[in-house]
């Protein structure tokens, strides 16, 4: 629509769209002779190189920002590392891109000038912590196996807390996840951020707190690099995980808790993958049954051994004992039926001294008896003839 038709619609002469706005602008910001500068000094943040080879960062100090570019022909005359929390000036022009709105230095120079503000904070943060026992590794809690609830303090609306949420589910979809809402950037970060952990870890159902959020400036990574924040961590009862930025980002928070990941996609590593668990479950339940069928033969064959052994042994020890006890029954009755015979045949003995002595008496007696018929009959006799005698006589 002509300007023209926009005056007249609007009621009012100064009209003008927002690209010729940003215009106007850059050529303002570009050509002011009071915003000239040597250079403009900072703390690096949010260092990093584009897919065109161009350095991108950010230049902070006192709580402003202002994005710098380093283009990649510069950067190799330049031949420095540009790190974060490094304390640079930079030596260059301002330049307002149009079609976003932003101001940037476009850099010639850069000199380090030491450690930035922030980073010599960083490290007397760090030495505070170190000295009070925080990052010693046997203070840290052991993460349990398989939790069935996990905790998760980061920003109810945040790309990190879906990815925290899918990374558990596509690992362990059965494990119940909790949110705990938190502000992760800004001035009321840190409150909020120490109130959610600890309303996680006064339910004892949560098994695991896992603390997350995206990446992003260094600036606004530095509320997990704040003591309060880090003792808060180290005080909680229940396991807690930190995953905080991106794979580079290294805070006080990360080392101070049980255990750090690098990303909030890394958060599911926390928990078993299902399908492997299911896998070494029927892995060993068939080496259990392979393992029962072969125990029970062993402990069978063994058991056979030792029963045949036993009964071996059992059944000699019997026969023996039979042995020696028919030995000594034997020798027993033996002796008892020979004592037997003797006093039978002492008795036969006796009675047969006696009878002989009856024998013996009976036979003098028929001797005697026989002496005296004799007598008798030679008496007999003599009267006979005595008579016959004195008969012829007479």
């Amino acid at each position: 629509m002509p300007i023209e038709t926009l005056q007249e619609a609007l009621e009012a002469e100064r009209v003008t769209y927002v690209d010729a706005l940003n215009a106007d602008i850059g050529s303002l910001l570009e050509d002011a002779p009071e915003l000239e500068f040597d250079y403009a000094v900072g703390d690096v943040s949010d260092a990093g190189v584009s897919s065109n080879e161009h350095v991108h960062f950010d230049l902070v100090h006192e709580g402003s920002t202002i994005h710098c570019v380093v283009f990649s022909y510069r950067r190799e005359q330049l031949d420095l590392d540009i790190e974060d929390g490094t304390q640079v000036a930079v030596k260059g022009s301002l330049s307002y891109y149009e079609d976003g709105g932003t101001v940037s230095i476009i850099v010639d120079d850069v000199v380090e000038v030491g450690d930035g503000t922030y980073q010599r904070i960083y490290e007397q943060n760090r030495h505070l912590l170190e000295t009070d026992g925080l990052l010693d590794p046997e203070a840290k809690q052991s993460l349990p196996e398989l939790p069935e609830r996990i905790g998760i303090a980061t920003s109810a609306t945040s790309d990190a807390r879906t990815d925290a949420i899918t990374s558990i589910h596509d690992r362990y979809p059965d494990v119940d996840v909790v949110v705990q809402n938190a502000t992760v950037q800004g001035d009321d970060a840190m409150l909020s951020i120490m109130g959610a952990i600890s309303e996680l870890d006064d339910d004892p159902l949560v098994d695991v707190i896992v603390l997350t959020r995206g990446g992003g400036a260094d600036k606004h990574l530095r509320v997990f690099n704040e003591t309060p924040l880090c003792r808060v961590i180290h005080r909680t009862e229940t396991p807690i995980v930190v995953g905080v930025g991106h794979e580079n980002d290294q805070t006080l928070a990360g080392e101070v808790a049980d255990r750090r990941v690098m990303t909030p996609t890394e958060v599911g590593f926390i928990v078993p993958e299902k399908t492997t668990l299911e896998d070494e479950l029927d892995t060993l339940g068939d080496r259990l049954d392979s393992a029962y069928a072969d125990t029970v033969g062993t402990t069978l064959g063994e058991t056979r051994d030792r029963l045949t052994r036993g009964y071996a042994q059992a059944v000699d020890a019997t026969l023996r004992t039979f042995e020696t006890d028919l030995d000594r029954s034997y020798e027993t009755h033996v002796r008892d039926e020979l004592t037997d015979l003797d006093n039978r045949l002492d008795r036969a003995r006796t009675q047969y001294a006696q009878q002989r002595r009856r024998e013996q008496d009976a036979e003098r007696y028929r001797r005697q008896r026989r002496r005296y018929i004799v007598v008798l009959l030679v008496l007999a006799l003599f009267v006979v003839a005595l008579v016959l005698f004195i008969l012829i006589n007479v």
